[in-house]
């Protein structure tokens, strides 16, 4: 019975101590990549999981802190995602309707800027969103606050990348 429970403690300590190396492992990552964008002149987004919050920063200068309504990223999402793209949500009146603008049309300023129902799209499959019409169950997201994401919207071209820090990347750990 004791050979069992040794056994048994050895297996899962052994497990344990695998899964808090891999998850220091993930967070050097992060923090090497954290460092990297530190040093490029350039805007990036940085997550901070355990805040729950969203930071727009060019190097170490805080341009605007959000923060975050829901997080569905899962356990372990990518180091660095890239904003793919700016969506907005459309349905022209017909469905033959062709969508075209002008460059004299007033419209188009308001494609430039963001409604309640815009998201930024990143690599990985991520959505950053405000809007509920934007959920899906399963689905990679993060939702901010309508007025957080207007002025991110206008801020993150493609290619502003996006580093995730896990929620317990403060914490020190001894091995």
């Amino acid at each position: 019975m004791k050979r069992c429970a040794l056994l048994w403690g050895l297996v899962f300590g052994v497990s344990a101590w695998a899964d808090s190396g891999a998850e220091l492992a993930h967070i050097n990552a992060v923090l090497k990549t954290w460092l990297q964008a530190l040093e490029a002149d350039a805007p990036y987004l940085l997550l901070d999981r355990g805040a729950a919050e969203l930071r727009l920063m060019h190097g170490k200068a805080v341009m605007r802190s959000m923060a975050v309504v829901a997080d569905s990223l899962g356990v372990r999402p990518p180091v660095r995602a890239m904003v793919e793209g700016r969506l907005r949500r459309f349905r022209p009146s017909t469905p033959w309707s062709h969508v075209s603008a002008s460059p004299f049309d007033w419209e188009q300023n308001l494609v430039v800027d963001a409604s309640a129902e815009s998201a930024l799209y990143f690599t990985g499959n991520i959505l950053v969103h405000a809007s509920p019409v934007w959920h899906r169950p399963g689905a990679v997201a993060l939702q901010l606050a309508v007025r957080d994401l207007r002025a991110l919207y206008r801020a993150c071209k493609p290619g502003i990348a996006l580093i995730v820090l896990p929620s317990g990347w403060r914490e020190g750990r001894r091995l």
